[in-house]
């Protein structure tokens, strides 16, 4: 019986080899060339080469009529994302000489002191009942070319311009702080209290980074926060803002892991300081062919998550809730107790999709 099977299944392989090419139905040709104008679109965009970008939108728009309606909504996506990455002020951030730098955050328009200098900066300083910012960036690396060392550097195609987005809008995040807390709460906050001053001014940084940056230097972001918190030489108010904005990475992608295919979870939940360590993990595996839709999803997380905590968080001492309805302590003598409860949370939600 089971030799009989395998012979009536080999006549059908047989009969499927010799039947008539035109028994295959074949593609629409104006269909395949507008997927495949799609997609010099959207691989333009997630590698932010944005002199490429602009032919390929053109190429597109001759062809949306043979898209699908999810393909014509992420053009109309990209078309609105992507000035916003390279607003009219960015041919500052190259200036080799002091500048004063106007910018829209969040919504709102921040004043900056830029200083060329060799490696990244803030000051802050009290001038009568005004905090004044003052930032600092090394120019040459705006929009440099040069490729970024390292193996997972080198898989994405990262290049040190990608690292000085990065950098760039990290500070203006800080200016972005400053300004957005009223001035007589931000005294009281500088003087009193320049511990939880500078936790909850780098977290503002951080998340404005991470979400104002174009997708390239995003991912590149990811590595750089993931390489944080992998060391133990870092200003603590850096790194837990990295720690937060991992956290709600973590917490996001094991909610419905089946929504991030580039994003790889471990076998089995780290053996100590649970929900760190994964963040690292998903941080430092996330695949080159991070996708679109994952990107968007990302970047409208982290909206999502400062018009909900970003504004109050200096209200609530560094107070942030995640969208599992936990609770981040940017003070981590604060977030102990909160923080076994995250790690028993991402410890059953790794087991869970273990199953």
């Amino acid at each position: 019986m089971r030799r009989g099977l395998w012979v009536r299944f080999g006549l059908a392989v047989a009969a499927m080899a010799i039947a008539p090419a035109t028994a295959v139905p074949q593609d629409d040709p104006k269909k395949a060339e507008a997927k495949e104008a799609y997609e010099k679109v959207v691989r333009a965009y997630l590698t932010s080469d944005w002199g490429e970008l602009a032919k390929a939108q053109k190429e597109a728009a001759r062809r949306t009529a043979h898209m699908t309606p999810s393909q014509r909504g992420d053009l109309l996506y990209v078309r609105k994302t992507a000035p916003e990455y390279r607003p009219a002020w960015w041919r500052a951030c190259k200036s080799t000489v002091k500048t004063n730098i106007r910018a829209r955050i969040w919504g709102r328009m921040v004043q900056a002191c830029y200083v060329p200098a060799e490696s990244p900066g803030v000051s802050t300083q009290i001038n009568g009942q005004r905090v004044i910012v003052q930032v600092s960036w090394n120019p040459s690396m705006v929009e440099s070319p040069t490729p970024e060392k390292g193996q997972l550097a080198e898989d994405h195609g990262l290049t040190k311009g990608d690292i000085g987005e990065v950098v760039v809008w990290r500070q203006m995040g800080f200016s972005y702080f400053c300004a957005s807390v009223p001035g007589g709460s931000l005294l009281r906050l500088f003087r009193q209290n320049q511990l939880l001053y500078q936790h909850l001014a780098w977290f503002v940084a951080n998340l404005t980074s991470m979400s104002h940056c174009s997708p390239k230097a995003r991912r590149a972001a990811m590595l750089v926060h993931g390489s944080t918190l992998q060391s133990t030489g870092t200003a603590e108010a850096y790194t837990r803002a990295c720690r937060a904005i991992s956290s709600l990475f973590v917490a996001t992608v094991l909610a419905d892991p089946s929504k991030w295919p580039s994003v790889n979870l471990p076998y089995v939940a780290p053996e100590t300081e649970i929900e760190k360590n994964t963040g690292v993990y998903l941080y430092m595996r996330v695949d080159p062919s991070w996708t679109l839709a994952e990107d968007k999803a990302w970047r409208e997380t982290l909206r999502s998550f400062f018009k909900a905590n970003g504004d109050r968080a200096w209200r609530g001492r560094g107070k942030l809730v995640l969208p599992n309805k936990m609770v981040f302590m940017l003070m981590e003598p604060d977030d102990r107790e909160h923080q076994k409860k995250r790690d028993a949370w991402v410890k059953q939600q790794l087991e869970k999709a273990s199953k």
